[in-house]
């Protein structure tokens, strides 16, 4: 979860400094297919012969670039991104009614049929962990080997709850900023624009290199904010769209294939939210990203990469 406003069991020390995750350079396959309300856009990097990976990126309606920097994993095994419906590279159709969680989960079957994955790896992040999850609960968890949230959303609520107090480490004047597009409805003042990304600096992306920032740039330069405002609303700060009931945490006894939650440091989805999920999980395991807020495959692609890597691979048998 992303706000418009943006111009824009632990690991252990080992894993994470295993690998590098620099933004990929060669230029990956691509295709399309289609799906409920339009077409969407597939890329591919690397081919290596161990099961997929198909990563589902956040927003709602922020494309997949940002998770460019998970294709050194390629070296091991395909990594698929795609550009849901309404952002990116993929169509941007205009009716209200598809941005929906059940739709986008059929979309996400059409995908994974599309691209012939019969047995794969699942990453999910930020709402791309809600994805995931209602893909798992409701399509079933045949053929799909494990699956990693990262940012995990599984309460609306518990993000809320995390995510507010976080307000009170940004200057006053941005404090009273937020407060006043609250209390106005007015969400595009330059006062709120700089709140938000005074919020970002700390939250959100907080260490990012000329590489990452290109990545971050293109991200949402590509963003469907029709998308975004539909399911999560006008801010970060307040939910208003059909995301603002989204609470799966009672479900989570049902995943019954290994799950690793996976937080940054200094994530909007807390490393305590990770653990309390978690710990409500039959297989689960949980990474914390040194330094890194919610974007970690942007502010700590390395160590992002080691854990991921490290956690598929025990599961690819």
């Amino acid at each position: 979860m992303i706000s418009i406003t943006r111009r824009g069991a632990l690991l252990t020390g080992a894993a994470m400094a295993a690998g590098c995750a620099q933004p990929a350079q060669e230029q990956p396959r691509e295709g399309r297919i289609a799906v409920p309300g339009g077409e969407i856009v597939w890329r591919r990097f690397g081919d290596g012969p161990k099961t997929p990976l198909l990563a589902i990126h956040g927003g709602p309606g922020f494309p997949s670039d940002y998770l460019e920097t998970l294709a050194p994993l390629g070296n091991e095994r395909s990594v698929y991104l795609w550009d849901q419906l309404g952002c990116g590279r993929s169509d941007r159709p205009t009716d209200p009614s598809l941005w929906n969680i059940p739709r986008f989960v059929e979309e996400m079957h059409a995908v994974r049929n599309g691209l012939g994955l019969t047995r794969l790896h699942i990453l999910g992040q930020s709402w791309g962990t809600c994805l995931a999850t209602d893909y798992l609960l409701t399509k079933g968890q045949e053929g799909v080997a494990s699956v990693t949230l990262a940012g995990p959303v599984m309460s609306a609520r518990r993000y809320l709850a995390d995510v507010r107090p976080m307000i009170s480490e940004i200057a006053p004047e941005h404090q009273a900023a937020i407060v006043e597009a609250e209390r106005t409805q007015v969400y595009d003042s330059p006062a709120y624009v700089a709140a938000t990304e005074a919020f970002y600096a700390l939250h959100i992306t907080r260490s990012l290199t000329p590489e990452t920032r290109a990545l971050w740039d293109r991200t949402v330069a590509g963003a469907g904010l029709d998308t975004y405002v539909a399911m999560n609303g006008p801010s970060e700060f307040s939910f208003s769209g059909s995301l603002q009931s989204y609470e799966r945490e009672a479900d989570l006894p049902r995943l019954q294939l290994p799950v690793l939650f996976l937080s940054g440091e200094f994530d909007t989805c807390t490393p305590d939210a990770a653990r309390q999920f978690a710990a409500q999980t039959p297989n689960a395991e949980v990474a914390v990203i040194p330094g890194a807020g919610h974007v970690t495959t942007l502010d700590n692609p390395d160590a992002t990469n080691a854990a991921v890597r490290a956690f598929i691979e025990a599961h690819d048998a």
